[in-house]
């Protein structure tokens, strides 16, 4: 059996510096597996998926029609179609996969949620843009207060102006007066509408990177769970805990417990640990009889920005026959 270096590494760091006691995880053997493809995306930020020349199903998302509600089965082939630049992508990375299956379980105690992800990794062979971080597994939740994450998971967090997207504008970004506070150095990040006075759909450049509302607007929808809580687990460093609101920050949260990763023959298997209730600024608490609008990626192949494979938007719910996702009890 063999187990990358860095996955080694991973579990160690995590073992002694995060948590520094071992847990017992879940019987996996014993808890539902929920299959879902996730496929490259391409430019295909928030503004695309809204502008009806471009996006059939931009009215069926206004109206509150979900992407996996339309195209969850549909996820392989989109996937195929814009990683050999037929859309979306004049310049996709040569021999990237277009999508990769991934089974997706869940399970809760009194304290905490485990969540846990499985694939086969693909072939790589693309341009090393994060030397460090081999791969990257991200999830984002909302509870409720962002608009279009019911619709879309992380779309509700991607636009076209973002960094290596069509319509960026990296320099303007960087010289911004609030670039070194929001983590712009290489350009924006992700944000959510709730964050911005407003987005632009039709016209060039789309999004609304610069129109930021102010601090206290922006303080009050923090407060008012108006974000996408965030952790990943990464290969070449520590677990982030976060949050997505008027920029993406890769810290603040204090529920994450623990992210464990490894590599195992080709199959990747990456577990979260974390905390039911709150704990730190962009966390939030994850309660029995609520759902909550879930999305991941993954960054393989030393990938980074843009250049991930992304699933739609789905629902986590504990002992929850209605969500996508149902933690179940241990």
């Amino acid at each position: 059996m063999k187990v990358s270096k860095s996955s080694v590494f991973m579990l160690t760091l995590v073992a002694g510096t995060l948590t520094g006691t071992a847990h017992a995880a879940p019987d996996w053997g014993k808890v539902p597996a929920r299959n879902v493809t996730v496929f490259y995306p391409g430019n295909s930020g928030l503004e695309w998926v809204m502008k009806g020349v471009d996006h059939s199903g931009a009215r069926a998302v206004k109206g509150g029609e979900t992407c996996a509600g339309c195209h969850d089965k549909e996820a392989a082939d989109i996937g195929r179609k814009i990683v050999s630049g037929e859309k979306l992508d004049a310049s996709p990375i040569k021999g990237k996969a277009g999508s990769i299956p991934v089974k997706v379980q869940a399970a809760h105690d009194a304290e905490h949620l485990y969540v846990r992800f499985q694939w086969k990794a693909p072939a790589g062979g693309g341009p090393k843009m994060d030397p460090a971080n081999q791969m990257k597994l991200t999830v984002m939740m909302d509870a409720g207060k962002v608009e279009y994450a019911a619709q879309g998971g992380c779309w509700a967090t991607c636009h076209n102006d973002m960094r290596s997207m069509d319509d960026a504008n990296d320099e303007a970004a960087r010289k911004h007066a609030k670039a070194g506070a929001l983590g712009w150095s290489n350009g924006v990040t992700k944000y959510i509408k709730e964050s911005r006075t407003t987005l632009t759909i039709k016209d060039k450049p789309r999004g609304g990177w610069d129109k930021l509302k102010s601090d206290a607007e922006i303080a009050a929808a923090l407060k008012d769970g108006a974000f996408l809580d965030l952790m990943q687990f990464r290969t070449g460093g520590a677990p982030v805990d976060g949050y997505v609101l008027e920029s993406r920050h890769m810290e603040g949260g204090k529920s994450l417990v623990n992210a464990e990763g490894k590599n195992e023959n080709g199959t990747w298997t990456v577990t979260f640990k974390r905390k039911l209730a709150a704990s730190g600024v962009g966390d939030h608490t994850i309660q029995t009889g609520n759902l909550y609008n879930v999305g991941f990626a993954i960054h393989d192949d030393h990938t980074n920005a843009r250049y991930h494979h992304l699933s739609f938007g789905y629902t986590l719910g504990l002992d929850n026959a209605e969500a996508d996702i149902n933690a179940v009890k241990l």
